[in-house]
């Protein structure tokens, strides 16, 4: 995969036409002068009809470099830690940033209440990157090639603006899910063991335990307009 940053329109449209082209938010949301992403996990275990969980942790990604729109250099604007765990951190980044560049969604809360913004986790972020999965699932429903009794473990990146409002990427099939930081090492056991209780446990018991996934959506039927919506305020 490769990802680049251009300002120039006669540029952009001489790499040819094997590219996506997405316009770039100018103004993140910084931590400590530095960019980040959110990687969010979520299940479907089933298209049709379609059944979405969505796992309540998830982790932070920083760019290994202060954010300025000066240089459009991948390593400041691509928080992606397959780019940044090859980079080294920028000798002038503030202390508070985190050596292996990422943090566990619970650090991430913790920084919102230091700055006063703690509401925004549970009113703006959550429910915008809820609704974003769903619609974005939903349109592509009809082209999934599925099989019943099978279930697809997905990655959603997203972005934020300064008005916390998250910003859909990207979602990879089969995500990255190596412990190679102690953030995943945190993340990841807990979560595959949650997997295995939504995919098996849930089909003899649908009051069991689920650990950190919640049944944020239902369809009725695919082939009826009718839905239920399990998420609130979408």
């Amino acid at each position: 995969m490769w990802i680049h940053c251009r300002n120039d329109l006669n540029d952009i449209c001489s790499l040819g036409w094997k590219w996506v082209a997405q316009k770039y938010i100018e103004r993140p949301l910084l931590v400590y002068g530095t960019k980040i992403d959110l990687r969010q996990h979520f299940l479907i275990t089933d298209w049709c009809p379609l059944t979405i969980w969505f796992y309540k942790h998830s982790f932070i990604r920083f760019s290994s470099q202060p954010f300025t729109l000066e240089r459009l250099d991948t390593a400041i604007h691509v928080c992606n830690n397959s780019i940044q765990r090859k980079l080294k951190n920028a000798p002038n980044r503030h202390p508070n940033l985190p050596e292996e560049n990422m943090w566990h969604s619970d650090e991430f809360k913790e920084y919102l209440c230091t700055i006063g913004k703690e509401q925004v986790w549970d009113s703006i972020i959550i429910p915008g990157m809820k609704k974003a999965l769903i619609q974005t699932s939903k349109a592509t429903q009809e082209d999934v090639m599925y099989k019943k009794n099978s279930f697809d473990l997905f990655g959603a990146d997203f972005l934020f603006g300064e008005n916390f409002q998250p910003w859909l990427l990207e979602i990879n099939l089969k995500p990255d899910i190596i412990k190679d930081t102690s953030v995943m090492e945190k993340l990841v056991p807990p979560m595959v063991e949650d997997i295995v209780r939504v995919v098996i446990d849930y089909k003899d018991d649908p009051n069991c335990d689920l650990g950190g996934f919640e049944l944020i959506y239902k369809q009725v039927s695919a082939s009826q307009e009718k839905e239920t919506l399990i998420l609130m305020n979408v």
